[in-house]
């Protein structure tokens, strides 16, 4: 985060005063790239560094970014360009991953999963989803899905949806 980086830098949580998530280069320091904070604002009371979590692609051409807060896990994943720059990569819509269309926010409860578990051997993402569905909820979709997807600089396609895993552990 750069506020361990520089000490100056306080968090205001303002407009245009969100810290940055900073990749940089371990032997010279030398900043890669600079991500905004994108997770909840004050969720909790860690340190803002353990609620981010970065994984590489083997090839080191992509890798994604995890924020963990209380209630809410999210990711993005950036993928290197031509031009030897990282861009940000948007995930395929809930139904391309999973199948099943987007579930209603009226039968989820507020808290949930989205987030990378990592990479493969074969280069693909291992992206998780769980949606807490509310107690009187009886549709097909399991809410609970691991798709492992194809990712590039032009985008993301699934390679292989996994079956449900159990809620107790949920581990892929």
């Amino acid at each position: 985060m750069d506020i361990d980086r520089d000490p100056t830098i306080t968090i205001e949580w303002k407009e245009g005063s969100f810290p940055q998530i900073e990749l940089t280069e371990k032997t010279t320091g030398l900043v890669l790239t600079s991500i905004e904070y994108f997770g909840a604002v004050a969720d909790d009371a860690r340190p803002l560094r353990d609620h981010v979590q970065i994984q590489w692609r083997a090839d080191s051409k992509a890798f994604s970014v995890t924020v963990n807060d209380r209630f809410y896990s999210t990711s993005k994943i950036f993928a290197m360009n031509e031009r030897s720059k990282f861009v940000e990569v948007d995930l395929p819509d809930y139904e391309t991953m999973t199948g099943f269309p987007s579930p209603k926010a009226d039968d989820l409860q507020p808290r949930g999963r989205a987030k990378v578990r990592g990479w493969n051997s074969d280069g693909h993402l291992i992206y998780y989803i769980l949606m807490t569905p509310i107690p009187s909820y009886t549709g097909e979709d399991p809410l609970e899905h691991t798709v492992l997807l194809n990712v590039t600089v032009e985008g993301m396609t699934p390679a292989k949806k996994m079956k449900k895993q159990n809620r107790v552990g949920g581990g892929f």
